[in-house]
């Protein structure tokens, strides 16, 4: 008979199954790849079908195309592990390649190298995609995973991660299935990508199926006995291969009068082929055979273990299993996964768990990885006191890796034993919930309340209440944590005395900063974040929770209208320590602080560290939001064009690598650059996209939200409303004890309207409150020219507006509040006007409008323009630039681009895939006319 591959099909069938049409799908997708167009192809069909010998063709077609091939061929035993695909892909790959961005993916290929710990799963997931992006800008790369029901989650996470990014990618991914297993809700992800194709791998044809059997029985067959046999397999090329190996150790000949044998015989025909190919050789061969499929053949002194047999006999019965058609020629495996599971099928299910909880077990003495001998774990329920060590030091590999759900199965797993004491338990408990709080936040919880529950020693107490925290924050139930934690450091602090040693002083400023982060969350539980904060000494700053403490106080510091100098002291302290590592909650906060005290250039370039630790870090949550305040903070200095390419990056951002995730701020910081654009009707769509639980009751977001919104009302005609709007942050900023008249700036706005709606004492009243707060608690330079514009906007006589408004256009324009000093502007032009001094109207008018043109704010340029014309002066016709087609991550994106930079370094810098990129150089580069990087480059020259 023909020599076999490792498909269990004769060689001869390399040729006559040569799946045409699928293939030429193959090649049809490996041309769109090569071309920079990823794409992806699902390959289904049943065992035995032919899948693998088409991927093994299809590789040598796709190298013929220069296209490297990475293949990696899943098993049951390694479906729970973590990375066990990707590690399979990119075994052998030149390290030299995983740098930059990509370096996170080493976690997921060698957890236990040197480098950066990545911050979560994200960074692994995001690693791994610029190597993909690296290996394919050398060479069109090819990604073959077969038998990918068995695949790892964290592995499919991955892939599906990359073909959300492959648009533009000289990548093809073809992902093997069987059908009639059960694939899982990632496997099933993938197919819901527009690159990707569904490809059943079809049953042989009649023609193939009389070719085999001419090959096979060395004789044309009878057509009834072709059919017969056609029938019997179903056109399956496996058991057709069996069927024909039975027939032809039993003498049948291909004629008419054999076709009845074909129908008996085919009963079973994969189950009876190994049966009786192995009831022909001494015992201790199937019992050889039974131990290779737990432990593999590549080490036959651990089959030798397992079986009981000496290896002398065990390297005998592997030459005897490659001569039954068991194993492949070279011993590598079994010609089939689905011979291996009919041997395996030959003993009871109890015998099996017994088996493999030895193998396990073997593995282990052997030295294998902690998440080898897991594997098998797994897949057994016998529990033995050695399993729970092992699978906890699985989990610590696995969470190294970036992989929290593979760690959590371990763990999971690791609870079922009834050998686990108390302390043991807990421990196990902990571990588990710190990763529940990673992927399923809401999940960890109740372990973790358990565990409070049963745990009495105040240190691990306040280590666990800490976890909870953090668990607590994403799922809204920050109260209920802020509770927990005064609770437990009252009792850390009376466990530990007045004078703790250095380890629990460094676990009681954890306590501390965690209870700050999470009290000032929500606006119920602000008023204790403050009033903790305000007992307070500053901490050192010498580790990363003392940092996050200090720059919390510095911030509460500013809410409650503290001193200035503190504040600034405080946020510098932070800013001004590069050797201590900090999360990007710290910086934000530390930057807040900033730009509350009225230091925006601090509070900016505290933002500039902050996206530079959350790129190099792979953090997008934290990236996200310090790109939203960023642009909050640049439409506060008029600088639109900025503010614009700041908010959509972020949006781009979010929605490309957070899918799912309910960010708000970066709509919020696009719908304010539409209302300063004059855009009303485009920012209220934003604002109503905006949707989240209890969002009134979470701070600093809702304000912002509040204040845009009560903006975008007014333009749209609707002040009364857009005054109720102020009145609620007013409510709320109130029950929250924030006492700071500078931290939202809704009273400008709501004097603006009330005398705007005749409401003038109601406006006056509200100004000689603020005033006086003001004047009390936060005298910074904006805080005077924002006093001396609403006290101008009050004024009845416009003769008494001109003093305090000139004032206030001063003032303001000296601290770069470019908004609040066009409208100062705007209003002192007016008054002037209707106090009868239209020329000098018409010079601040003028002057006014050359600011709201420089900075983009055309919303009350028109307003302007109209007084101009008002006091008899001509406006100058506003000519438009190219430039103001573009959107703001168009007008980066071609920045970038006519500085030199790569695409692959612009969507490295910007955070976002190669293809977000490429699709904004195309769509600026229609928008403006122009072909290409040197046009696009001279224009951009002209332009200053």
């Amino acid at each position: 008979m023909s020599t076999q591959d490792n498909t269990g099909v004769p060689a001869v069938g390399r040729v006559l199954l040569g799946r045409t049409d699928e293939l030429a799908q193959l090649e049809s997708k490996a041309d769109l790849a090569v071309a920079g167009h990823g794409q992806a192809v699902l390959l289904r069909g049943p065992s035995g079908i032919g899948k693998t010998q088409l991927l093994r063709t299809a590789e040598q077609r796709f190298a013929a195309r220069g296209m490297r091939v990475l293949r990696a061929d899943c098993a049951e035993v390694s479906s729970g592990s973590g990375y066990a695909g990707v590690r399979a892909l990119f075994e052998g790959i030149d390290q030299a390649m995983v740098h930059g961005p990509a370096r996170w993916a080493r976690a997921a290929l060698t957890p236990a190298a040197d480098g950066d710990v990545p911050s979560g799963g994200y960074a692994v997931l995001h690693g791994l995609y610029w190597l993909v992006v690296g290996l394919s800008s050398e060479q069109p790369l090819a990604l073959i995973v077969d038998d990918a029901h068995w695949c790892d989650n964290s592995t499919l996470r991955w892939l599906d991660f990359l073909l959300r990014r492959a648009d533009s990618l000289r990548l093809l991914v073809v992902v093997a299935q069987r059908s009639g297993i059960e694939g899982g809700e990632l496997l099933t992800q993938l197919t819901t990508h527009e690159c990707c194709t569904t490809l059943e791998v079809r049953p042989l044809g009649a023609d193939d199926v009389v070719d085999l059997i001419a090959a096979g029985l060395d004789e044309v067959p009878a057509p009834s006995f072709a059919a017969r046999c056609n029938d019997v397999s179903g056109g399956n090329p496996l058991l057709l291969y069996r069927l024909l190996g039975e027939l032809r150790r039993n003498g049948v000949q291909p004629d008419a009068q054999s076709a009845e044998l074909v129908q008996e015989m085919g009963r079973n025909v994969l189950a009876a082929s190994v049966v009786a190919a192995l009831a022909k050789q001494p015992e201790y061969v199937t019992e050889v055979a039974r131990a290779a499929a737990l432990v593999g053949t590549g080490r036959p002194h651990l089959v030798a273990a397992l079986c009981r047999v000496p290896v002398r006999s065990v390297i005998t019965a592997l030459h005897l299993l490659v001569r039954c058609d068991v194993l492949d020629a070279d011993r590598h495996d079994f010609v089939h996964d689905q011979v291996r599971t009919t041997i395996l099928a030959g003993i009871s299910e109890e015998e099996l768990h017994a088996t493999r909880a030895r193998a396990a077990r073997l593995l282990s003495d052997e030295g294998e990885p902690a998440e080898t001998v897991a594997g098998h774990l797994l897949l057994t329920p016998v529990d033995e006191p050695w399993m729970p060590p092992v699978l906890r030091d699985a989990a610590t590999s696995a969470n190294r890796r970036g992989s929290a759900e593979a760690a959590i199965g371990y763990l999971q797993r690791a609870l079922g034993s009834k050998w686990l004491d108390v302390d043991t338990r807990t421990r196990l408990q902990i571990d588990l919930a710190g990763l529940l709080a990673q992927v399923d936040p809401a999940s960890a919880l109740p372990t973790l309340r358990e565990v409070l529950g049963r745990v009495s020693d105040p240190r691990e107490r306040t280590t666990v209440a800490a976890l909870f925290a953090r668990a607590a924050q994403p799922v809204y139930s920050s109260q209920e944590a802020v509770e927990l934690l005064v609770e437990v450091i009252d009792q850390l602090d009376a466990a530990i005395g007045p004078n703790p040693g250095p380890a629990d002083q460094e676990l009681r400023m954890l306590a501390e900063g965690t209870l700050l982060m999470s009290a000032t969350d929500e606006c119920s539980t602000l008023p204790l974040a403050t009033a903790r904060a305000r007992m307070l000494p500053d901490p050192p700053g010498h580790t990363g929770a003392e940092m996050l403490t200090l720059s919390l106080m510095a911030m509460l510091s500013a809410f409650e209208g503290g001193s200035v100098e503190t504040v600034l002291r405080r946020a510098r302290t932070v800013m001004e320590t590069p050797d201590v590592p900090m999360d990007g909650l710290t910086l934000l906060s530390a930057s807040l602080a900033f730009e509350m005290a009225g230091d925006i250039d601090s509070a900016l370039a505290g933002l500039e560290r902050t996206l530079a630790e959350t790129r190099r870090r792979a953090e997008p949550v934290m990236h996200v939001m310090a790109l939203g305040f960023r642009a909050v903070l640049q439409r506060r200095r008029g600088e639109l064009a900025e503010a614009a390419a700041d908010a959509q990056t972020a949006a781009d951002v979010a929605g490309q690598e957070l899918p799912g995730l309910l960010l708000t701020l970066p709509q919020i910081a696009q719908a304010g650059v539409f209302a300063d654009l004059g855009q009303p009707d485009r920012a209220m769509e934003l604002l109503d996209q905006v949707v989240r639980p209890r969002y009134e009751e979470f701070g600093w977001e809702w304000y912002n939200y509040a204040l845009v919104r009560a903006k975008v009302m007014r333009q749209l005609g609707d002040a009364a409303g857009a005054l109720e709007m102020l009145r609620r942050c007013e409510r709320s900023i109130d029950d929250a004890g924030i006492t700071n008249p500078m931290y939202v700036l809704w009273w400008p706005e709501a004097v603006d309207i009330l005398v705007e709606l005749g409401r003038r004492e109601e406006a006056a009243a509200l100004v000689a409150r603020m005033s006086e707060d003001v004047r009390r608690q936060w005298p910074i330079p904006k805080a005077d020219g924002l006093i001396a514009l609403v006290t101008g906007l009050v004024a009845e006589d416009p003769k008494d507006a001109v003093a305090p408004l000139t004032a206030a256009v001063e003032r303001l324009e000296g601290c770069g509040a470019v908004p609040d000093r066009i409208r100062a502007g705007h209003r002192l032009g007016q008054a002037l006007l209707r106090a009868g001094d239209v020329k000098q109207a018409r010079q601040v008018l003028r002057a006014t409008m050359d600011v709201a043109t420089r900075s983009g704010e055309r919303a009350e340029l028109a307003e302007v323009g109209k007084l101009v014309v008002e006091a008899g002066g001509r406006v100058r016709k506003h000519i438009d630039s190219p430039m103001d087609a573009l959107t703001g991550s168009e007008r980066r994106v071609i920045a970038m681009a006519a500085e030199g930079l790569s695409n692959r370094a612009i969507a490295e810098t910007l955070f976002v895939a190669l293809r977000t990129v490429e699709v904004h150089l195309t769509s600026s580069y229609r928008k403006l006319g122009v072909s290409g990087r040197a046009e696009l480059t001279a224009m951009l020259r002209a332009e200053r």
